[in-house]
């Protein structure tokens, strides 16, 4: 009879688990189909217009899943949680948990192990898929919609473009040939004094290189002072490479984490202000936190006032979410002026809720 005791906490916690999993299952798959359709007959009107097919629609849904599931999970979690213990509390479940001597608390441990998964796909989505499927779907709405050009054929032309230890100037760059037509290269030392200027009629990029044809290099170096040498081809090894200039014209939100980093690297080397895109790098890693401190927060609420009607304290739960977006997003927003340090202005939010889901947790009934 003694074994009783330890093998009914795991079978309560697993039984938890499922009616966690279902609930969460039903409530994503309810959140992301209306997330989804009205988007659809949002712009169901340009999608007929622009003559597009059934695939072109179902495209469409597929580029939009990453951004619309990345949207409704921590609301889901949430959800899931109050309705977990709400309905066990309706049906005096948990009393009977505690009737029969059990800290009701053992059994969030099901709950919390899948809100940390489901946080762990929110940091992939917000990392890495929303940013990718952003980009295609981006140029699937330009190219299939808007009947435009498609970016990889389009060419970014009268550039100016500051690298390592030198300024671009180029008349035209084609990104799908890697070539640079009409460019100036200005080299400059560890005191920015110019050292060279090379000129070409194109340069070309292969095999780890660029190759310069047509053009002329003047040096500035005090032994060649002014001596200019002109060149049918030559190769120079330089840091920049086709992505550099490509990514000129990529948005801040179809860049993934490596990008985002390259990108606030870049900035800072040349000196510019990076505070906007630190702010947006560091509401991404932060923004994985989410579902896990809203599901504490959802426990805390349901754990310490089963008694109230289940609809009220749902939408208890949706306020105090709403309450904590604000939060995050006013600390993202003030980051981004650069009124507050970055981490503070957008850490502080989610550490302030999960330690009030902390707090809530603790006062709960046993």
């Amino acid at each position: 009879m003694e074994v009783l005791p330890v093998h009914r906490p795991r079978l309560l916690e697993g039984y938890i688990a499922r009616e966690y999993a279902k609930i969460l299952l039903l409530s994503l798959g309810a959140f992301v189909s209306i997330f989804l359709v009205v988007d659809f007959f949002e712009k169901i009107d340009r999608l007929v217009k622009a003559g597009l097919g059934l695939g072109d629609f179902g495209l469409y849904v597929l580029l939009k899943f990453p951004f619309a599931l990345e949207q409704v999970l921590p609301p889901a979690v949430m959800l899931s949680a109050l309705l977990t213990f709400g309905l066990l509390a309706r049906f005096n479940e948990t009393l009977a948990v505690r009737t029969a001597g059990l800290d009701i608390l053992c059994l969030t441990r099901p709950v919390l192990l899948l809100s940390g998964l489901a946080a762990l796909l929110l940091a992939v989505l917000t990392l890495y898929l929303v940013p990718w499927s952003q980009a295609h779907f981006n140029d699937f709405w330009e190219t299939r919609v808007q009947k435009n050009p498609s970016r990889s054929l389009l060419r970014l032309e009268r550039l100016w473009y500051k690298g390592d230890g030198a300024i671009y100037n180029i008349l035209v760059f084609h990104k799908a040939l890697h070539t640079l037509e009409g460019v100036t290269v200005y080299f400059f030392d560890e005191n920015f004094r110019l050292t060279r200027v090379v000129t070409a009629k194109q340069a070309v990029w292969e095999k780890g290189a660029w190759h310069f044809h047509e053009g002329s290099l003047q040096d500035f170096e005090p032994a060649r002072f002014g001596s200019l040498e002109e060149f049918h081809t030559r190769t120079f090894r330089l840091t920049e490479k086709p992505a550099d200039f490509a990514a000129l014209e990529k948005k801040v939100g179809e860049m993934d984490l490596g990008e985002l980093r390259r990108y606030i690297s870049r900035l800072e080397r040349d000196g510019y202000r990076s505070t906007p895109y630190r702010a947006e790098l560091h509401g991404r890693l932060s923004l994985g936190l989410a579902p896990l401190i809203l599901a504490l927060l959802g426990l805390a609420l349901v754990l310490r006032h089963e008694n109230w009607y289940l609809p009220a304290l749902v939408a208890l739960g949706l306020s105090l979410m709403f309450l904590y977006w604000l939060a995050v997003g006013l600390g993202i927003s003030f980051a981004q002026a650069g009124r507050v340090p970055v981490p503070a202005a957008v850490w502080l939010p989610h550490l302030g809720f999960a330690l009030l889901a902390g707090i809530l947790l603790r006062e709960a009934k046993r």
